[in-house]
């Protein structure tokens, strides 16, 4: 028998290999490593998508067994005992705790549009700018920018949700010391009978009542029904209708003849939760008629995967559809694509993104589209940096920041959306005027389409049509 010598391998080599191949391994894992959060990033909007469901529930029921849920359908469908149900036109929203079993019994329901888990919602957070960059003290930027002149949105009502406001500011009384506030809500505090506190100003009491009322619930409860203890609503408030009377009529708002109906939602820390926004939304879609709401400006948002079809969203699509003009803020994610908050992700929400009217350019912070089911997101965008307007008695901003002792410089889509707003409820006037009656939906979008200033050939995901400027 003949035998062969093997060749003895170098053990360098052999090393070398090995080492060559465990690198090769870590270099693998390191990346999957990296890649996990795209890829759940990635997931999560295909998913809602396909199936209608919130993948963070599903996460929420793995871990936990049950969760809370919020169901919205059109029709009928059985659900576990809801703990509480809102009901918009023909969309049911129930509030049930769920089980894995239940929920996937229900998402092959037809009549079923969408599962969500709670989320918490907030006025994006005030994007902290130089102050020493920008004149604000010397112009009234939103009104310059966007040429407010001759229609001043008399006639018409605009909602805002928001963290309440400061009635005792000298903007918000008419020429004849009347406040412009039709009526406040509070989502914080109910009547005997269950429903959510309200205050029709002169029926109810004097400003001077209210104040009182107030400020005795603040002591009591660390959160008044309807003052603005924050001072984002009081902001808001004040770009759309501020009278300008505490600054000799340098600092109007955008509307200044338009009338308020205030819903404080939001606590002093700007936050609010699911069931308080829906609370809100519901209330809006119920008054609609009684105050004769046009316009309805929504500040805030949250965060989270949605095609248009979370609770929220379709709650404000409900409101849309008796033809309220829906302004909301497209959020301050940053120049990245498919950041839209919710609920300016809503198909017949407009999503207002913020400009830098002093610099003319797109803020940095301002969220980009397109939707997660590719919609072209947001739809316009507005002044939104360093916008002065009416500030809370109430509060204490940094000083830098203040304009004398009744306004203060704010940036954000917080700031654009009002703006928006303000700018339709102009347009309504201008229309009534022309033609007698209130515009549709479709015909505000086109007079917007062919009276915007056009970054872009086309509407994109960035600015959307561009930016709106006021009726002529």
């Amino acid at each position: 028998m003949r035998y062969v010598r093997r060749r003895k391998r170098s053990s360098l080599g052999g090393g070398l290999s090995h080492s060559i191949r465990a690198l090769f391994s870590m270099t693998v894992i390191v990346a999957l490593v990296l890649m996990l959060p795209v890829v759940i990033a990635l997931f999560k909007p295909m998913y809602v998508v396909i199936h209608r469901i919130d993948p963070d529930l599903l996460i929420e029921v793995s871990n936990k067994g049950k969760a809370i849920a919020y169901i919205t359908v059109k029709g009928t469908v059985k659900v576990p005992e809801p703990l509480r149900i809102w009901r918009f036109g023909d969309i049911t929203i129930y509030k049930v705790y769920i089980d894995a079993e239940t929920l996937d019994r229900l998402k092959s329901m037809k009549n079923v549009v969408s599962i969500y888990g709670a989320k918490k919602f907030s006025h994006a957070p005030l994007y902290s700018l130089d102050p020493d960059e920008y004149p604000f003290r010397d112009v009234d930027i939103d009104n310059k920018f966007h040429r407010v002149g001759r229609w001043i949105g008399r006639g018409v009502t605009v909602a805002i949700i928001d963290t309440g406001i400061d009635y005792t500011h000298p903007d918000f009384y008419d020429e004849n010391n009347r406040t412009v506030i039709k009526v406040l809500v509070s989502m914080f505090y109910v009547n005997p009978s269950g429903q959510y506190i309200f205050w029709e100003p002169y029926k109810n009491g004097t400003m001077e009542d209210l104040l009182n009322f107030d400020m005795d619930l603040w002591r009591q409860y660390g959160e008044p029904a309807f003052l603005d203890i924050n001072g984002h609503g009081t902001h808001v408030a004040g770009i759309i209708a501020g009278r300008g009377w505490a600054s000799s009529g340098k600092y109007l708002g955008v509307a200044p003849a338009t009338e308020l109906v205030i819903i404080k939602a939001f606590n002093k820390d700007g936050e609010a939760s699911i069931d308080t926004c829906l609370e809100a939304l519901e209330w809006v879609y119920n008054n609609t008629e009684k105050y004769d709401i046009k316009v309805l400006s929504l500040s805030w948002g949250a965060s989270f995967a949605s095609d248009g079809r979370d609770p929220v969203s379709l709650s404000v699509n409900a409101i849309a559809g008796k033809g309220v003009l829906v302004f909301a803020a497209a959020g301050n994610e940053g120049n990245l694509p498919t950041t839209v908050v919710v609920p300016a992700v809503a198909e017949r929400a407009f999503a207002v993104g913020a400009w830098d009217a002093y610099y003319d350019r797109l803020a940095p912070f301002s969220s980009l589209g397109p939707t997660i089911d590719m919609r072209m997101k947001p739809d316009l965008v507005a002044a939104g940096v360093m916008v002065v307007s009416c500030k809370s008695q109430f509060v204490d901003f940094p000083d830098e920041y203040e304009v004398g002792e009744y306004y203060v410089a704010l940036s954000g889509t917080s700031m654009s959306t009002p703006v928006a707003a303000g700018i339709a409820a102009d347009f309504i006037e201008y229309f009534r005027y022309w033609y007698g009656r209130d515009p549709t939906i479709n015909e505000f979008i086109k007079w917007v389409e062919e009276n915007s200033r056009h970054i872009n050939m086309f509407k994109d995901f960035i600015t959307g049509v561009g930016i709106p400027i006021a009726p002529r």
